[in-house]
């Protein structure tokens, strides 16, 4: 095989290892794709946008690698969010690699394939969570775009968490991380002490964590986040940002930002009842656009969730609306 390449948009970050920044249309900038080296052709670590852009940069990237889409043996996706998935059907139709993907998000992405019901649910939490009407239909209008991506996927191998990889460096096992979606999954070298982290761990943001129904995802997040802290980790490969160090502080800090916004939630809800919406307004201290407003209210949804498993808040039907108080 040949050696990797110094393309000024990838780089080898450990042996056999080589980490693709491709680029987003929107606030993140890029996305970090993983070839990794196996003892037989390269497994992919997520796709990137299905974009012209991030497809003409993998592309570069892997010719400058000495490799061929048809040397990609396995894409492994860590979720179904489209800055991961988005090129996924064209990139197996290109390399008839085997697709990994974990259970839950295989049948959640069966759901978002579906556009116009899966909007229309969207927009039916978003009314009954007090936010206006014209400003659902902005969110609607924005969303149409990004449901292009939400193509059904029939993965050749459904992961549950606990499977190993065979890569030329090691291997690699498949831990299951719900919370930032329902299947998402980390990878972890246990000789060399390297996670992949997709978007479980990010070093300057804190992950998204929105409201599922029947699920409980800020919970899931936070046990999956302690699960994380037991083990040895000396550099963290992110799907943003650079590799970096320090998961078990990065850890703390983030429970107690959760803690924290908690906290603030119980703070206004004992002032009086409240909508979703209007909790939004009162936690975040800025003007969100409407694609960041959306992820706000399910993220207040996701905590509101939590704190009523909890005994400390209660949900109360007012009409179409749903609003909520102390437990």
């Amino acid at each position: 095989m040949a050696t990797f390449s110094s393309n000024p948009r990838s780089r080898e970050v450990l042996p056999g290892i080589l980490q693709v920044a491709l680029p987003l249309p929107f606030d993140l900038g890029s996305i970090n794709v993983y070839l990794v080296r196996l003892t037989e052709g390269y497994l992919l670590v997520d796709c990137g946008m299905d974009t012209d852009a991030c497809f003409e940069s993998l592309r570069m990237a892997i010719a400058d690698a000495g490799a061929t889409w048809e040397d990609i043996r396995q894409i492994l996706l860590t979720h179904v969010h489209p800055d991961h998935m988005g090129l996924a059907p064209r990139l197996l139709k290109l390399t008839g690699a085997k697709l990994l993907l974990h259970a839950h998000d295989a049948e959640y992405l069966t759901e978002l394939a579906r556009s116009e019901q899966y909007r229309q649910w969207a927009s039916d939490v978003l009314r009954r969570s007090g936010v206006a009407a014209n400003l659902i239909a902005r969110i609607d209008f924005g969303a149409q775009e990004i449901h292009k991506s939400f193509q059904l996927l029939e993965p050749d191998i459904v992961l549950a968490g606990g499977e190993r990889i065979a890569s030329a460096g090691g291997e690699l096992e498949v831990l299951w991380t719900p919370g930032h979606s329902p299947g998402h999954v980390c990878l972890y070298d246990r000789e060399r002490h390297v996670l992949f982290s997709g978007d479980q761990i990010l070093e300057t943001i804190s992950p998204n964590i929105g409201w599922h129904p029947e699920r409980d995802p800020l919970a899931e997040y936070l046990q999956s986040l302690a699960e994380l802290a037991q083990l040895d980790i000396d550099l963290i490969l992110p799907s943003h940002g650079a590799p970096f160090s320090g998961h078990r502080d990065w850890i703390r800090r983030t429970i107690e930002h959760h803690e924290q916004r908690c906290a603030r939630i119980l703070t206004v809800l004992g002032e009086g009842p409240q909508t979703a919406a209007a909790l939004v307004d009162q936690v975040w201290d800025r003007p969100l656009e409407p694609f960041h407003y959306r992820f706000a209210v399910f993220e207040i949804l996701a905590h509101l969730e939590y704190l009523e498993r909890q005994g400390k808040v209660a949900r109360r039907e007012s009409g179409a609306v749903e609003t909520w108080g102390p437990g």
